[in-house]
């Protein structure tokens, strides 16, 4: 009798997990399609295929390395404004990737320009700051931001760091209502 309980709670603990599955998977939905609302609401000029393009890679990073995509976002507007084509100060595309970086780990200013690349790079680079730094998401922005050797030293500003939380706090509470609401 104990082994049918034991097999019986197992089996309502399958059935409660393909629920919570699905009601993960229509909030993932939702998450992207809010996501995709607000990067058009910051930069109108974007078409629908270069917005499902952004959401796809950012997605695709995330998932790659294990950085929430709502950080990944909030470093794409700060560096970009959600313009994957954007060149200023000898940095390309969305999470505006210096040149010299690019080239030390192996890619050519026009592979950066490809939003699949550059978010993939991007996204790995500070991933690998998170990492190097035991997990300080705050200082891995300003490495990615001013370079590891300042933020070493400790001579960096936490200027840039700031602004890209308080980007990622707005995009989580808005990502928040919106799935709430629909």
């Amino acid at each position: 009798m104990r082994k049918l309980i034991v097999v019986f709670a197992f089996i309502l603990a399958l059935l409660g997990s393909n629920l919570t599955y699905a009601e993960v998977q229509d909030d993932s939905i939702k998450s992207d399609d809010a996501l995709k609302t607000f990067m058009s609401s910051k930069n109108s000029k974007l078409s629908d295929q270069a917005l499902n393009n952004l959401m796809k890679s950012i997605n695709k990073a995330s998932a790659n390395y294990n950085v929430d995509k709502e950080l990944i976002a909030a470093v794409i507007w700060q560096e970009s404004n959600f313009n994957p084509s954007l060149t200023y100060n000898r940095c390309i595309g969305a999470m505006q990737i210096h040149v010299n970086t690019g080239k030390a780990y192996g890619y050519t200013s026009e592979d950066l320009y490809n939003s699949d690349i550059n978010i993939d790079f991007g996204t790995r680079y500070l991933s690998g700051h998170i990492q190097s730094y035991g997990g300080d998401v705050l200082k891995a922005l300003s490495a990615y931001n001013q370079g590891t050797t300042r933020v070493n030293k400790g001579n960096y500003s936490t200027k840039y760091q700031s602004q890209v939380s308080a980007k990622m706090e707005t995009i989580k509470t808005y990502v928040a209502t919106y799935v709430a609401s629909h």
